[in-house]
């Protein structure tokens, strides 16, 4: 749960998107592309099996709908993981970033276990993730909806590449560690040092 930081705990770390070297920035671009296309690929073979159609209809409609609902359901699944755990979520978003244009959901003020807060960056990348395909599997082929939700999601798996790369970093701290979420990344708090 978010509860109030732990006395005798102090900032051992942080982490913000500043310090993401190009190198990884262009690695994690060519691992979004490949996990959209498997993404792509998963959808279609569900709109198949639950349709017969092997085929996504994507018009103007369908592409703002999924372009924008992809962008604000991701943000929303961070923001429900972090209400479940008793955080208050705050949004925004950030224009010059090394990633470019980047939407974010924080919860500054909210201290977070480890477990918890990996449950939080990866929330889109599995529940989100899962609950777009079957939007994809119950809704009418070549409907807005469905069409919708098959670019949501891609644009979900894409962008939780950048999640994952956090959730690696969260990792290397010690389970006793607290993760407080912020707008450029997290800091990260553990027991002061005896003496």
């Amino acid at each position: 749960m978010a509860a109030s930081l732990p006395e005798g705990y102090e900032e051992i770390g942080r982490w913000d998107l500043g310090q993401v070297r190009r190198r990884v920035i262009l690695l994690l671009f060519v691992l979004s592309l490949v996990a959209m296309a498997v993404t792509a690929n998963v959808a279609i073979a569900i709109t198949y099996v639950a349709s017969g159609v092997s085929s996504i209809s994507l018009d103007l409609g369908s592409l703002a709908l999924g372009l924008v609902g992809g962008l604000a359901l991701h943000e929303a699944a961070h923001a429900v993981a972090f209400l479940a755990l008793g955080a208050r979520p705050r949004f925004g978003a950030k224009w010059g970033t090394r990633f470019g244009p980047v939407l974010y959901a924080s919860a500054p003020g909210s201290y977070l276990g480890r477990t918890g807060y990996v449950v939080v960056g990866l929330a889109p990348a599995v529940g989100l993730t899962v609950v777009l395909l079957a939007v994809i599997a119950l809704a009418p082929a070549g409907g807005l909806i469905g069409s919708a939700a098959f670019l949501a999601v891609i644009l979900n798996v894409g962008g939780s590449a950048g999640d994952a790369m956090m959730m690696r970093t969260v990792l290397t701290y010690p389970a006793d560690a607290r993760f407080e979420d912020t707008a450029d990344g997290f800091t990260v708090y553990g027991p002061a040092p005896a003496g």
